[in-house]
């Protein structure tokens, strides 16, 4: 059994689509989530959900996406998942991806699962960030099939993996909190790498002209989150034992 985590924090008519978008893929994936959990982050723009099968949870304070995930991941322990799957609204899923995601976990060789991430948007902007591979995996080199973090808008853990490593709510935006729990989670179990697990993020580009502003904002926000990440490990870089690779840029489109 898996089940769906989604932190959200809806500022604009655009957040509420994107979100309306993801649930209505999630609907439609061919394994069905046993539970979908929608944590509202204290959303400043009201919206209504549409969708049967969705736990709605709304928090009373807005505290990050790092606490709201925990919400969702303590109602998934007290209903018995077995697996804890999350996403971001601004992503679409494949129609497999439950399936996929959940099968990896369920071989039991990896207690932790990233998949696949492509841009939905076809501007320079999001071409840049397929090629650097900002929203992607980093290998562990030279097989390739283990993670040595993955963002946790593609990214899965077992329930007892998830109970045992909590996302860090000292981080209060969507920016390190993934890393800090993936290097955490490292320190006792591994995460795999699930190409056929596929979903797209929307980064919301325009064009490439009027998309700049946004794009730099992006990597601010990423910037802001060093000095908690920095506080928390004080060994950010790879052990020398290990060589990682930056991101899975060059696979192919499925």
């Amino acid at each position: 059994m898996s089940a769906l985590i989604i932190p959200s924090y809806i500022r604009s008519a655009w957040d509420r689509r994107c979100l309306l978008r993801l649930l209505d893929s999630a609907e439609k994936q061919s394994l069905p989530f046993e539970r979908i959990y929608l944590v509202d982050d204290a959303s400043p723009l009201g919206y209504e959900v549409p969708h049967k099968n969705v736990d709605w949870i709304k928090l009373n304070s807005n505290g990050g996406p790092a606490r709201a995930r925990n919400e969702g991941v303590a109602r998934a322990l007290a209903s018995g998942i077995e697996d804890v799957l999350f996403t971001d609204h601004d992503c679409i899923l494949h129609p497999e991806w439950n399936r996929n995601m959940s099968t990896f976990l369920g071989r039991g060789v990896f207690e932790a699962v990233g998949g696949m991430t492509y841009p939905w948007g076809k501007t320079l902007l999001d071409k840049y960030h397929e090629v650097n591979g900002t929203l992607a995996g980093k290998w562990l080199l030279p097989d390739r099939k283990e993670l040595w973090y993955m963002p946790s808008l593609n990214f899965g853990m077992k329930s007892f993996a998830a109970e045992e490593f909590p996302f860090d709510e000292r981080f209060p935006t969507a920016a390190g909190e993934d890393v800090d729990v993936c290097l955490r989670l490292r320190s006792k179990y591994r995460i795999g790498f699930c190409p056929e697990a596929v979903l797209w993020h929307d980064f919301g580009y325009r064009s490439s002209v009027t998309g700049f502003l946004r794009f730099l904002r992006l990597f601010k926000k990423y910037k802001s989150s060093s000095a908690t990440l920095y506080e928390g490990h004080t060994v950010l870089m790879w052990d020398a034992s290990e060589s990682i690779y930056p991101g899975n840029m060059h696979e192919p489109h499925l």
